[in-house]
């Protein structure tokens, strides 16, 4: 692991390694590409908000460790176990972190840094108050563009998977299965030879929202007749054949309906602008020194 500081909280250091994780992590998160991919712009977007994140995070940690609010041995261990259990044997996963050059301890100490964080954070949020009727109320008459139920249809498929070097294959294993599919039951079709587990199921995928599948297959799946074998659709998976069985229209909410959507996001929106004061407040109190 690499000893290189890139910023201290109070004389502790927060060293390159773990910043170019971060770096890496919101990458993937926010653009969905690593970060040797991203534009001079996004990269530095991405490096501010892994730095401000990490610091925020030591910030927090040794506010808890003065509170004596420390993460105990056995939540330590359950969380190891959780992600352990990610992995084939616990060998593979001690080897995974010997490869990135990290030692058990560390790893150790990393997890329960983030549990004992997580610990002062609940905490400290715990004071707040519910969102009043009144918020609730306001919020719904305010946007009531966004207080609908979104529109929803069931599908099923067939999948041809497409790999280097067999398109004119998958091409005329999907053309034969489109033409059998005038004469033949579908379900049964994708069950003998779709390459989906949804096969299976006879391709059913059940309902699905706008968004929840790739581009190319949802505007397919909205845009089809239902009962109607649409066109071949490609996709990153490979060929698509695709049946609608149903379709759900977008339909507005009652106030009854939305208040737990509108209570959630209210908490959620209080409890950001709370963390952010609260972290400013503490950074005001503590001495932090950028070195990258």
């Amino acid at each position: 692991m690499s000893e290189q500081v890139v910023a201290r909280v109070n004389g502790s250091p927060i060293n390159q390694a773990d910043f170019d994780n971060a770096v890496q992590g919101y990458s993937m998160e926010l653009y969905r590409k690593t970060m040797d991919h991203l534009g001079a712009d996004e990269l530095k977007e991405v490096r501010d908000l892994a730095l401000e994140k990490l610091l925020a995070r030591e910030l927090i940690f040794q506010q808890a460790l003065s509170c004596g609010v420390v993460a105990d041995e056995n939540a330590v261990a359950a969380e190891t176990q959780k992600i352990i259990a990610n992995f084939p044997s616990e060998e593979e996963f001690y080897a995974t972190l010997e490869k990135a050059g990290i030692a058990s301890q560390a790893y150790y100490r990393m997890i329960r840094q983030d549990l004992t964080v997580n610990l002062l954070t609940e905490k400290e949020l715990a004071s707040l108050p519910e969102p009043e009727d009144e918020q609730v109320g306001e919020m719904y008459r305010s946007f009531p563009e966004k207080m609908k139920k979104p529109g929803r249809v069931r599908a099923c498929h067939i999948l041809v998977k497409l790999s280097d070097g067999n398109r004119a294959e998958a091409e005329a294993r999907m053309a034969e299965l489109k033409t059998r599919c005038q004469n033949e039951d579908f379900g049964e079709l994708a069950k003998n030879h779709s390459d989906c587990p949804s096969g299976n199921r006879g391709g059913d995928l059940g309902y699905f929202k706008a968004g929840d599948m790739v581009k190319s297959f949802s505007d397919a799946a909205f845009s089809q007749e239902i009962g109607v074998v649409g066109e071949v659709v490609e996709s990153p998976f490979g060929f698509h054949l695709i049946k609608v069985l149903n379709r759900e229209p977008e339909t507005s909410l009652t106030l009854e309906e939305a208040t737990p959507q509108i209570r959630q996001l209210l908490k959620e929106e209080a409890a950001a602008k709370h963390l952010k004061d609260w972290v400013a407040g503490l950074r005001e109190k503590a001495q932090v020194e950028i070195i990258c």
